[in-house]
């Protein structure tokens, strides 16, 4: 991170901004408690940017809590803005790009302090996030409103998301200039697919400047990019990768992500920084909005840059706790005498130093809200160790913020291995050399047969197996293994249901359960679910093709009164088969022209098939 060297002496070359991301201005207004916080911290926000005398404000989305935010919401958010950032202070930064490209909303298409009609003081700049994207009937998002207005400067937005193309705004002041970037909000999957299919393009400036002098190299811009995207991996699909962004970016404002991460994380492989302000108040009672709030004072030289932490001293102070009652078992004498009650006694002790801890965190701001935010969760594995939170939560009425839900239990889930089932590839090499395998069905119900010693099937028979192939390929029907993975699991809990076996035999009666409903039995259920059969086909089992031919039908709910437990007996069962049947099925399937006997040489695709089951009663 590099300093903004004789930046004191020569402020006039110095890019100050200050920087903040998801306000969500409007959020929890209907309490009698929190209603005010948002806009409280929003406040000292505008009296901070005043007092650093910065040059701009930059939000990274998410201003308001709600796409339509409430009347009250968006007269105060506008209050605000009018009292803090209009006025006669001149403002030192030149728009060197076109501005129309970048504020199309805007009255005038222009950066608001260049209208004539108005007299800003402080510029502020935003994205949007996912809570104040554009939606409804023309498309619009609050920041629109604003924007007309002339309240704020409205970028980074996409209406063709077919192609994304970020073009900076280009700013300069003195010897510095800066490019900054805008991505507003874009759906994640979406987003991923774009990058994916590299339809995400960052156009640089030029390398001679607009007003036609030489000598301005691209590598005198300092790119400055703000996104409001998920960071932390939630998957392959919901999140924007930091790999992916582009390594001329010196600096990324990163909004969306509430955890306070504000000192600039460089990312080893791009060679950027990343900064996270995170959220300006807290709208979950998690342990990521427990971290101590703060928006950040940016400042810019050439390509030189240092960020200063601001704490915010209007924030009402929250503290968080976990607590894994396993763990503590024996310390807390759970395992015998009344555990509900030891549990009760133990949380009410932790809650009171809770509290006492919060008395820490006020600063003495007349404007700081005093009543705590608490959050205590209790992390269990039996039952018996639950009390009523709500009437426990009553206790603290008038010391806490959020007395409905001081407590939280959440339970452990423990994970098990699962054992792998691994291809067999000796059967699936006879399976292909079969002179009598000409189907793509009939190849998977070969294989199976081959490696029946394996023991690749646990509760499928290999004959539905064949039937949801056939599906999947023959007749392109994207459902057929949901529908009929949803057809057994029906089956499988009412033979729990009726056998209602130890816990010990659990295994063995679905085992039981598989060999009971082979090829004949199969087909009669089918076909008592409305789905037809040729007669000729039965021996291949394989449905007819008419258009009109039912798929099996997704398993219904209450069913003849066996969608839901009613006995203890049958309740226990259910549970304990939950999570001990699973069906893991892997399988390539190969389709070959002509209906020719299938070899390797003949394959002209491949599809994979897998699915994932778990027995239990989903009746609620």
């Amino acid at each position: 991170m590099g300093d903004t060297t004789g930046a004191e002496q020569d402020a006039d070359n110095v890019i100050r901004i200050l920087v903040a991301t998801d306000n969500h201005l409007g959020y929890g207004e209907k309490d009698a408690v929190r209603g005010e916080d948002s806009f409280t911290a929003f406040e000292e926000i505008l009296e901070l940017a005043v007092s650093e005398d910065v040059d701009m404000i930059l939000l990274g989305g998410d201003l308001f809590h709600d796409a339509v935010p409430s009347q009250n919401s968006l007269h105060k958010c506008m209050e605000l803005l009018r009292r803090y950032t209009f006025g006669d202070r001149p403002v030192s930064l030149e728009i060197l790009s076109d501005q129309v490209q970048s504020f199309h909303n805007a009255v005038n298409q222009s950066v608001n302090y260049e209208d004539p009609n108005l007299n800003i003081g402080i510029p502020v700049f935003s994205i949007h996030g996912n809570h104040d994207d554009p939606s409804g009937f023309g498309r619009l998002s609050s920041l629109d409103l604003l924007s007309t207005a002339g309240l704020v400067n409205y970028f980074g937005r996409w209406t063709d998301l077919s192609q994304v193309e970020i073009s900076p705004i280009l700013i300069r002041k003195g010897e510095s200039q800066m490019a900054l970037y805008g991505l507003s909000h874009i759906h994640d999957g979406r987003l991923a697919r774009l990058v994916k299919d590299f339809k995400v393009n960052f156009n640089c400036p030029d390398k001679a400047r607009d007003d036609g002098k030489e000598g301005e190299q691209e590598e005198e811009w300092f790119h400055l990019l703000v996104v409001h995207q998920n960071r932390a991996d939630r998957g392959p699909k919901n999140y924007l990768p930091e790999d992916s962004l582009p390594s001329f970016l010196h600096l990324v404002i990163w909004g969306h992500e509430h955890d306070c991460r504000i000192e600039p994380e460089v990312n080893a492989k791009k060679g950027f920084y990343v900064s996270q302000p995170g959220s300006s108040v807290p709208t979950s009672l998690s342990e990521g909005e427990a971290k101590k709030k703060h928006v950040g004072l940016l400042e810019i030289y050439k390509t030189k840059f240092k960020l200063k932490e601001l704490p915010l001293q209007t924030v009402r102070p929250f503290v968080f706790d976990s607590i894994v009652l396993p763990d503590r078992a024996e310390e807390l004498g759970l395992n015998e005498g009344d555990a509900s009650t030891k549990v009760f006694r133990f949380a009410k002790e932790r809650v009171e130093a809770m509290i006492a801890q919060a008395e820490a965190q006020l600063t003495g701001h007349p404007r700081q809200p005093t009543l705590p935010l608490i959050r205590l969760r209790l992390l269990y594995t039996d039952e018996s160790c639950m009390f009523n939170t709500i009437r426990f939560s009553q206790m603290f009425g008038t010391r806490v913020a959020n007395v409905q839900d001081v407590v939280l239990f959440s339970k452990l889930i423990k994970r098990t291995k699962v054992e792998a089932v691994n291809l067999d590839k000796e059967a699936l090499r006879r399976a292909l050399e079969a002179d009598n395998a000409t189907r793509v069905e009939e190849l998977v119900d070969r294989y199976f047969d081959e490696a029946k010693t394996k023991k690749p099937l646990r509760l499928l028979h290999s004959k539905a197996l064949a039937e949801m192939t056939y599906r999947l390929v023959e007749r392109k029907d994207a459902n057929a293994a949901e529908n009929i993975v949803k057809f057994y699991k029906e089956k499988a809990v009412d033979h729990l249901m009726e056998s209602l076996p130890n816990d010990e035999n659990i295994d063995d009666e679905l085992e039981s359960f598989r060999m009971r409903h082979k090829h004949e039995d199969l087909l009669k259920m089918l076909d008592a679910r409305g789905t037809k059969v040729k007669p000729e086909d039965k021996s291949s089992f394989v449905l007819a093709s008419e258009p009109n031919t039912a798929d099996v039908p997704a398993t219904g709910r209450g069913r003849g009164g066996r969608g839901r437990a009613t006995t203890r007996g049958r309740a226990a069962a259910t549970t304990a088969a939950r999570g001990r049947a699973q069906l893991d099925v892997s399988v390539n399937t190969t389709r070959s022209s002509g209906r020719q006997p299938t070899l390797m040489s003949n394959v002209r695709s491949t599809r994979k098939v897998t699915a994932t089951y778990d027995i239990s009663d989903d009746s609620d």
